[in-house]
């Protein structure tokens, strides 16, 4: 029996692998048209309950805030705490030109929410493009902070401490407001700005984004402005951001200085360390996961942000790449437990393939003899010569020297069998 498979063989090999990997690739197509389902139908079970419904909204509304910190944490490398603050501005935006602007379009508030947003994020990201890593974070802290104090003081146009109360925006004859409409409107915009930042990061400009993230020393050589970059990265995930402030003053009713404490652009930080950096669907997930664990918690209202920082960290110490990596460190476990058999290439059965049995020393020698047993010598490779010593003595020279031109000849071998065009030019 012949231990090589044929090219007949190599090629079965060849497009079993190529299915395996094509239907490993459908798998993220697949799981994202599953969870969009799911999330369809949720009202459809689940709409009676306000409750739940609110706390589904606010989900997908501080989802979308941490897909905008991802864009410029995990993909841009710049580190933010204050995207608490960008949010302020959109739900104050869009407070203001609802009350002080009555009759508006919902989707003209939508708009101007997010461009103005995005305005004050250009204004921020001009003086941020001097600063990197903890220096930039204690700039967009800072930022955080002084959101809520000017709300504070400008009360004749955001209302002081008591805030501006929301009026119900309409769509024809729907109230945008209500519990379900509000849901469906939330994820729409959703998808809509998780499809616009997936096609932003597939552009030239996505990967100018992440030739900055990888070093700001040595993107100027590739012809990337670093300072134009950052100015966008900042104006795009402001602009996200003021977006999804529309949706939260929707679904408050209310917008007041105390929703945007510190601590909302420490949830917004820390989603996106749980999810993973540079994954959008980890930034979903772990925005999803704490607000469930957020909710949860809210019962034990002097340990909630406590509880919070335990949930981070124990996410971390299981996952530490977050829950973005979880499936391949999953995958990798599964793998490294199970047993493979190796057929006559060197290479791992597919399942269900019966492994091929393993050549004979002979057969593996490509029909050279094998030494005898009193032959058998370990080569060594010294600094001046190469030398064969015997395991014991009374050993036979021409055994060794035998061995030692087949393993020669087996090399060889295989070196024409995997570079033949190599091998014919050497040969010539």
């Amino acid at each position: 029996m012949s231990w090589r498979p044929g090219r007949a063989a190599g090629l079965v090999h060849r497009d079993r692998w190529g299915a395996a990997a094509r239907s490993a690739a459908t798998v993220p197509v697949v799981a994202t048209l599953v969870v969009l389902a799911t999330a369809l139908v949720f009202p459809q079970f689940e709409g009676a309950n306000v409750t739940v419904m609110g706390v589904a909204t606010e989900a997908l509304t501080y989802g979308l805030v941490t897909l905008a910190l991802n864009l410029l944490m995990g993909y841009g490398g710049q580190v933010s705490i204050g995207h608490g603050g960008f949010l302020a501005v959109g739900a104050y935006t869009a407070a203001i030109l609802s009350t002080h602007a009555g009759g508006l379009p919902f989707i003209v508030v939508l708009a101007l929410a997010g461009m103005v947003t995005g305005a004050v994020g250009m204004l921020l990201g001009l003086p941020a493009t001097r600063l990197r890593s903890h220096y930039l974070a204690v700039a967009t802290l800072g930022f955080g902070v002084a959101v809520p104090q000017i709300a504070l003081n400008l009360g004749s146009l955001t209302g002081g401490f008591t805030g501006l109360i929301v009026p119900p925006a309409h769509l024809g004859a729907l109230t945008l407001n209500d519990p379900v409409p509000l849901y469906y409107l939330a994820l729409v915009i959703l998808v809509a700005s998780a499809v616009a930042i997936r096609s932003l990061l597939a552009s030239p400009t996505g990967r100018r984004f992440m030739a900055v993230r990888d070093s700001q020393d040595t993107a100027p050589a590739m012809g990337i402005d670093v300072r134009r970059t950052k100015v966008i990265m900042f104006t795009l995930s402001a602009f996200f951001c003021g977006l999804a402030g529309y949706v939260f003053a929707l679904n408050n009713g209310i917008v007041e200085p105390a929703s945007f404490s510190f601590s909302l652009s420490l949830f917004f930080f820390a989603a996106v360390v749980v999810g993973g950096l540079g994954s959008m669907w980890g930034s979903l997930l772990g925005a999803a996961l704490l607000v469930v664990v957020q909710q949860e918690s809210v019962s034990l209202a002097g340990y909630s942000e406590a509880i919070l920082g335990v949930a981070v960290v124990l996410t971390l110490l299981v996952v530490p790449g977050g829950l973005a990596a979880l499936p391949r460190r999953l995958r990798a476990l599964v793998t490294r437990s199970r047993p493979r058999h190796r057929n006559g290439m060197g290479a791992a059965s597919l399942p269900g393939q019966t492994p091929t049995p393993a050549p004979p020393a002979r057969a593996r020698l490509a029909g050279c003899d094998t030494p005898d047993r009193g032959s058998l010598a370990v080569v060594r490779r010294d600094s001046r010569h190469r030398r064969a010593e015997p395991h014991r003595a009374g050993w036979d020279h021409h055994g060794a020297h035998r061995a030692q031109r087949c393993r020669e000849d087996v090399g060889a071998q295989r070196r024409q069998r995997i570079f033949p065009a190599a091998a014919r030019a050497r040969s010539a």
